[in-house]
């Protein structure tokens, strides 16, 4: 008499086909979280990418600093509204990072790709599933195992030594089926993150193309070079109030430029 786990699983993997149907299961859920996936993670966020670049895109004029100044009011409600949460949060970082320059343009003291993390969600989602799927068809492998196991043991039991080898026999043929479930997992596996190296190449491609236009549509004013700028107008302060200079010649501290 089994414990009842062990003829739960018995009764499970008894029928011939069960290890194949549920190697079948995996491939189609390997399926449904591709596209699962793709709808509510990769599609959004493509086309959320996409939509802030052709806002960028679509700024008129020679002097696109000047025209993304100038717009910068109608440009951040776009750009704050309804969006993917990474590229929501990280508009917000940056913005917070922008000042305006003297000469009515804006400027930042960092570029986008360190204000944005990396929106690379749907590729992580894929690969955690390529993980689960890899465990998955191992454990069913071993469940089927300790069926077959058992059918084994209870058969050279009942029939005594002469169907010994009969009975591995069979232990052999059907605990061979059971690590179907093993390959359906690993070749899963190994479909998701195909998919998630491929969806995840596109996504770098379209993040450097919207922070490539956001990066010119500013100026870029690192600390460094404000301070260097002003370490050299001080030098040129002390250099004209030693030559005698007076306050209206004293050059002016510079603005971000």
């Amino acid at each position: 008499m089994h414990d009842p786990v062990t003829s739960l699983v018995v009764s499970i993997f008894s029928a011939p086909s069960a290890a194949l149907i549920m190697a079948g299961a995996i491939l189609a859920l390997a399926a449904v979280v591709i596209f699962q996936s793709g709808h509510f993670e990769y599609a959004p966020l493509t086309d959320d990418l996409s939509r802030r670049s052709e806002l960028l895109a679509d700024l008129h004029g020679g002097d696109r600093q000047k025209a993304f100044a100038e717009a910068f009011p109608a440009l951040d409600k776009r750009l704050s509204g309804a969006a993917y949460p990474t590229l929501e949060l990280g508009w917000a970082t940056y913005r917070g990072q922008l000042a305006e320059t003297a000469d009515g343009h804006l400027a930042s003291s960092i570029h986008a790709v360190d204000a944005f993390e990396h929106a690379d969600g749907p590729a992580r989602t894929l690969e955690w599933w390529a993980n689960l799927l890899v465990a998955i068809g191992l454990v069913i492998t071993f469940m089927g195992i300790v069926a077959a196991l058992t059918e084994a043991v209870d058969a050279m039991q009942r029939q005594g030594g002469a169907a010994t080898q009969t009975a591995l026999m069979g232990l052999l043929a059907v605990a061979a089926t059971k690590f179907w479930t093993s390959i359906a997992g690993v070749l899963g596996s190994i479909v998701l993150r195909l998919v998630a190296r491929r969806r995840r190449l596109a996504i770098e491609a379209r993040e450097a193309h919207f922070f490539a236009l956001l990066d010119g549509c500013v100026r870029f004013a690192p600390p460094e070079k404000v301070m260097l700028e002003q370490l050299a107008v001080l030098s040129r302060i002390e250099a004209a109030l030693g030559a005698g200079a007076t306050p209206r010649q004293i050059p002016a501290a510079p603005s971000l430029t």
